[in-house]
């Protein structure tokens, strides 16, 4: 029951919003799919490794997402029955043709800052993850490559995250155009940001941009896309196999299993994780008191950053700074009971589901609102870049921003004497 139960509730979590939008429109759901299969089903259903861990830890678990769940999936439906207001955001408000200008503009600069200023990081920093010695270390800049990265950390971190923010766009551009530029600078990103050994970031903007083609070309091309979404996750659990960095006879040296199913939960070790944090946040309780809502906006290793938090209450006297790792995952209900107990869990996954089912509810009017392919694909990138971080507000990131507002771009007018004209010449020739 309680493998039942574990699944239902993450799966809920990280893919609840077909509850209320079950569309092969609701493309910012279907990414999670994947997700929810390796780190929920395989651990919960197919190896239940709940079992490995004290009965008590695993009953608590239990009735944190169990009970959070509930609260999360009627902030659902609440925030996603509203009645949306007209918003006057660029898209719903410039002719189609202009903002499409707009847009090809805006992509086709940031991509040559992004890719230009990621390959000049590489060469300043003296070293590429991927060729390292240590390539695990080198990933998370720990170590001697710390003091490298440094050198280089602002210009690294801002073409980074304008790439992987943009790589959606650009691509969907080159489909719906056919211009060379765009399909370059796509694969040069895609490239260079592989070599950061950074897997989710290098191909999360591709997949997506083939989920947004595939979604709206038709119904056989979606349920082609979701089977191909799985594949793709199975495939990228054996990321570090494929590349050398790991390899299945050090992993039995060490003690690992290196069954089919047991390397795909390993790439993915979030419940695992949860439950080890649990037990011992148990026996050594660290309240954050909400200080974690904004400890991610702050630089540093800050005692409050949601990842130094979840490695510190793991291993107190780890060093965070030699720690190849971005800490731990964790679900909303988790977070609420870490920072105020059960009262945490009702608030936080209440207000959690609801900004999230408001959201959906303006996606789906604007999405449904346009026709071409290109608007929505930035719609349907400003949401994720921006909109879905006020929902997951328990576990915000300084890392976030960038992209957050870079889609300040794509959503408002700056009225120069340029634009205005732009738009008033359109209207008359019209």
């Amino acid at each position: 029951m309680n493998s039942l139960l574990i699944f239902i509730s993450l799966a809920i979590f990280g893919s609840g919003s077909y509850l209320v939008w079950p569309s092969r429109y609701n493309v910012m759901t279907h990414l999670t799919v994947g997700a929810t299969f390796i780190a929920s089903f395989v651990p919960s259903i197919i190896l239940s490794i709940q079992d490995n861990h004290p009965q008590p830890i695993v009953d608590l678990y239990v009735r944190i997402i169990s009970i959070g769940c509930m609260f999360y999936v009627i902030g659902l439906f609440a925030g996603f029955s509203i009645k949306p207001r007209v918003s006057k955001l660029s898209f719903n408000v410039m002719p189609t043709e202009l903002y499409e200008k707009r847009i090809l503009r805006i992509t086709k600069n940031l991509l040559y800052f992004g890719v230009i200023g990621l390959a000049l990081s590489y060469v300043i920093m003296g070293f590429v993850p991927m060729f390292t010695s240590d390539p695990i270390a080198a990933k998370f800049f720990r170590g001697a490559y710390q003091a490298p990265y440094l050198r280089a950390a602002i210009l690294y971190r801002t073409s980074f995250f304008i790439l992987s923010s943009i790589i959606t766009i650009s691509f969907v551009i080159w489909y719906e155009r056919r211009q060379k530029v765009f399909l370059y600078g796509t694969i040069a990103a895609v490239g260079l940001m592989f070599l950061s050994l950074s897997r989710g970031p290098a191909f999360s903007g591709l997949l997506l941009a083939i989920a947004i083609i595939m979604s709206f070309k038709s119904r056989f091309y979606f349920k082609l896309l979701l089977a191909g979404i799985i594949g793709l996750f199975l495939l990228s659990s054996v990321f570090y196999y494929a590349i050398g960095v790991k390899s299945f006879a050090t992993e039995k040296e060490n003690g690992n299993n290196t069954d089919f199913w047991s390397v795909i939960a390993a790439s993915a070790p979030d419940e695992s994780d949860q439950l080890q944090f649990l037990e011992m946040f148990q026996q050594r309780p660290l309240w954050t008191y909400g200080q974690t809502l904004y400890g991610g906006l702050i630089p540093g290793h800050y005692k409050w950053n949601p990842s130094v938090y979840t490695l510190n209450v793991v291993d107190p006297n780890v060093d965070t700074n030699d720690v190849a790792s971005g800490g731990l995952r964790l679900p909303v209900a988790m977070w609420g009971y870490v920072s105020f107990e059960w009262t945490g869990v009702i608030i936080f996954c209440l207000l959690a589901g609801l900004i999230r089912g408001i959201i959906l509810k303006y996606s789906k009017i604007w999405i449904l609102s346009h026709n071409s392919l290109l608007i929505r694909a930035v719609i349907i990138f400003i949401n994720i870049a921006l909109f879905e971080q006020f929902a997951e507000f328990y576990d915000l990131s300084i890392y976030y921003m960038p992209a957050a507002v870079l889609s300040l771009l794509f959503m408002y007018r700056f009225r120069t004497k340029k634009a205005v004209s732009q738009i008033w010449n359109y209207k008359a020739e019209k």
